[in-house]
């Protein structure tokens, strides 16, 4: 294994060093040999949207491998009396199998609440959730309503009716790990600035083709390294809905807020993780994440189901960060380092929403004239983006997840470019991703 990992980073050091000369000579070459203004700012333009987001990596590297530590489980006697929220819309014995999960818990029974949401689903659901309940022995209670409300209608009733101090979020298609329970409420009870806390989430279904290894490589990136960065700050911008805990004192007085949120006068129905994420930093609390707090949750296996997940996550994140930039400012001192970090992710997650139209706009330009080499710097710097998360799932010891990444980094490249120029364009529609079926690609 340690021979594997060595050898493994000489391996995407210099492929890192090969794609950097290629695209630092081909971006020279067109410098050199272009006359028109026009021409050069265009260059120059592209070459800094692509490079930026270098230095932020550099930070969250730097944060990630220095800085963080994850924070230790408390004793059994010292955990504090959880409820575990699971709602589901027409996930037949799926739903019984994550509850199941939930039950195997490392976790004193006596401190544990589990609450099961049936949000009108029509299939058996509800069924499954009341053979689960009977099997757990009174340990499972379930609520059902007969109307579809949407998931966050669901959470806000499963918030109301738990009287744990910390309410943990489960997702009906995910499989807990005993000891994350434990691992998750246990930042709680040692740091009482912490107000939220993200799981680290896994793909279950990586047989299912192609796709769900990429989209796990793509996830061990966004977790391990990205939210682990952000953890050192207290700002992890978005608490999973797989997996993900909240303080009670600091959840209560913003569920009316949360619940009733609207965007362009259209009630927010997507992206209720990361809106609850919002507003928990917004009230000056800190979100973190616990790396060793496991969830395994199903991804979607075909190419609609990703570029559905893809296109609801974007619509919620570039709303999010429209929210953001009204209270960054006016919730946090000038001298609190969480402001600045806060604004720097910020800046990122715009350059990097807004970078995909330049992109388009300057391949297509330079397809149809003579500089059409640039389109080689554009494919060489995508391979370079993406061997950052091979560097980080190198530490999984495979030489498969590495290629995963590049695989990832060229589909997504190719197919699924359009996927945050039309969410910038239809930011106000959500209508498109309501879910119609328990077999559908993607979580209510």
């Amino acid at each position: 294994m340690y021979r594997l990992k060595r050898w493994g980073r000489i391996v995407v050091l210099a492929i890192i060093f090969i794609l950097s000369g290629v695209m630092f000579s081909q971006y020279y070459d067109c410098w050199v040999q272009e006359d028109s203004p026009f021409d050069r700012f265009s260059l120059a333009f592209t070459f800094f949207f692509l490079c930026c987001p270098l230095g932020y990596f550099l930070l969250i590297a730097v944060c990630r491998y220095f800085f963080y530590r994850e924070i230790p489980t408390v004793p059994p006697e010292e955990l504090p009396v959880c409820t575990v929220i699971i709602p589901a819309y027409n996930e037949g014995e799926t739903i019984k199998l994550a509850l199941e999960s939930v039950c195997r818990s490392e976790y004193p029974a006596d401190k544990l609440e589990i609450i099961a949401v049936n949000d009108g689903s029509i299939d058996d659901t509800l069924r499954w959730m009341q053979q689960a309940a009977e099997e757990s022995g009174g340990r499972i209670r379930v609520i059902t309503y007969p109307e579809n409300r949407g998931k966050r209608y669901a959470l806000y009733q499963g918030f109301r009716s738990g009287s744990g101090e910390v309410f943990v979020t489960v997702d009906s298609d995910s499989l807990l790990k005993p000891d994350a329970l434990a691992r998750m409420v246990s930042p709680f009870r040692r740091d009482h600035s912490v107000g939220a806390v993200s799981g680290n989430v896994r793909v279950a279904n990586l047989e299912g083709g192609i796709f769900p290894p990429m989209i796990d490589a793509g996830f061990t990136f966004a977790f391990d390294f990205i939210r682990a960065g952000q953890t050192v700050f207290k700002s992890v911008f978005c608490t999973p809905g797989a997996l993900s805990a909240y303080r009670r004192t600091a959840l209560m007085p913003l569920l009316n807020e949360w619940l009733n949120q609207t965007f362009f006068g259209q009630p927010a129905g997507i992206g209720e993780d990361r809106a609850l994420t919002n507003l928990i930093l917004r009230q000056g609390y800190g979100v973190i994440m616990q790396r060793s707090a496991y969830i395994y949750t199903n991804v979607p296996e075909c190419y609609r189901g990703i570029s559905k997940m893809l296109l609801r996550w974007e619509r919620s994140n570039i709303r999010e960060n429209l929210e953001m930039y009204s209270f960054i400012f006016r919730n946090f001192r000038f001298s609190d380092p969480r402001r600045w970090f806060m604004l720097a992710t910020l800046l990122l997650y715009t350059l990097m929403t807004v970078l995909p139209v330049v992109m388009i706009w300057f391949t297509l330009y330079n397809i149809f004239t003579t500089n059409g080499t640039l389109v080689l710097s554009i494919a060489a710097t995508a391979m370079l983006w993406s061997t950052l998360p091979a560097l980080v799932n190198l530490q999984r010891n495979s030489l498969r997840h590495i290629l995963y990444c590049y695989f990832y980094g060229i589909f997504h490249a190719l197919t699924l470019f359009w996927v945050v120029p039309y969410a910038v364009f239809t930011i106000g529609n959500s209508r498109w991703l309501t879910r119609s079926g328990a077999n559908s690609a993607g979580k209510i």
